[in-house]
C-alpha cells in the first residue's frame, strides 16, 4: 500500500498507556487523512511495545514510532519530528499534540482552514459533556496553548527550532516570544478538545514526578535568564503589547 498525505500529526508519549490509547482513537478519526509520528521518551510501562504491536497487527504504514532518551526532553522531541516532516519529507504543516488530549474529528481541518503560520486550539476540562463548550466559536485569543498546535513550515523556517536548553516546561513560551520577534501572529482559537492537563505528571510514579518537577524549575530559571522576565508573569505578557489570556477572551 502506498500512503501519501501531508497532514502530519506528532504526539509525544512517556508511559501513560491508557491516556495514549484514548488520544490515538480520535487521531485516526480525523475527517481528513493523517500520518502520525509518535516520539516516545523511553517509556518503561510497555507503552512503546503496545503501540508497535498494535500498528503491526493493524497494518498502519502511515504511522512511525521513534524512541528518544528520557532526558532528551520535549523540545528535542518536537525538533526531531518537525525536522523529519519539514526537511526530509518537505511537508507544509504539522499538528503537534500531547498524549493527554482527545481531539474533535474536525480539529486538524479547522486549524488548517484558519490559514495562520501558527495556530492552536483551546483545551477544555474533561468534566461534563464530551466536548465542553459545545460548538466552536472560532473566536481568537492572543496567547496560544501548546497542547495542540498547528505549525507551518513558514513558521518553522522563520522562527527556527525549539530551544533544547528548556527541556520540558517553558520552551513553548520561549517559542511564542521568538515568533513575535519575527512578526508571526501566533494565536489560539476556540476549537475545544478534551485535555487531561498535566496527564503525564499526574500519573507518574514519585521518582519520575520529582525528576519532572526539578527539570521544570531549571527550565524556569533558563527562561528567566534568557528573557529577563519570569514565565507567565505580567512582565512576560507585556512583551506582546497586550494583556494576559484572560484579558484577551
Amino acid at each position: 500500500m502506498t500512503w501519501k498525505t501531508e497532514n502530519w500529526i506528532v504526539m509525544l508519549t512517556l508511559n501513560c498507556r491508557a491516556l495514549t490509547e484514548l488520544a490515538l482513537a480520535p487521531v485516526w478519526a480525523q475527517d481528513i487523512p493523517v500520518r502520525l509520528i509518535i516520539i516516545d521518551a523511553s517509556s518503561d510501562d510497555g507503552t512503546a511495545e503496545w503501540i508497535r504491536a498494535g500498528w503491526q497487527s493493524e497494518g498502519k504504514p502511515y504511522a512511525t514510532l521513534i524512541t528518544l532518551p528520557r532526558t532528551a526532553g520535549v523540545s528535542k522531541a518536537w525538533n526531531v519530528a518537525l525536522n523529519h516532516i519539514f526537511i526530509y519529507c518537505k511537508a507544509e504543516h504539522a499538528l503537534v499534540i500531547n498524549n493527554d488530549v482527545q481531539l474533535r474529528p474536525d480539529t486538524y481541518r479547522r486549524l488548517l482552514e484558519d490559514g495562520s503560520p501558527f495556530v492552536t486550539a483551546v483545551g477544555s476540562s474533561t468534566a461534563g459533556t464530551q466536548y465542553p463548550g459545545g460548538e466552536p466559536t472560532m473566536a481568537r485569543r492572543p496567547h496560544p496553548d501548546f497542547s495542540c498546535f498547528l505549525i507551518r513550515r513558514e513558521c518553522w523556517d522563520r522562527t527556527g527550532q525549539f530551544d533544547e536548553h528548556m527541556k520540558i516546561y517553558v520552551s513553548d513560551l520561549d517559542y511564542h516570544i521568538r515568533m513575535h520577534h519575527v512578526f508571526i501572529n501566533a494565536c489560539c482559537i476556540d476549537l475545544p478538545f478534551l485535555h487531561y492537563a498535566s496527564g503525564t505528571l499526574k500519573q507518574s510514579e514519585e521518582p519520575e514526578r520529582e525528576r519532572i518537577l526539578k527539570q521544570a524549575e531549571q527550565d524556569r530559571m533558563t527562561f528567566t535568564n534568557k528573557w529577563g522576565v519570569a514565565p507567565g508573569s505580567p512582565e512576560y505578557y507585556r512583551l506582546f503589547g497586550h494583556g494576559s489570556p484572560e484579558e484577551g477572551r
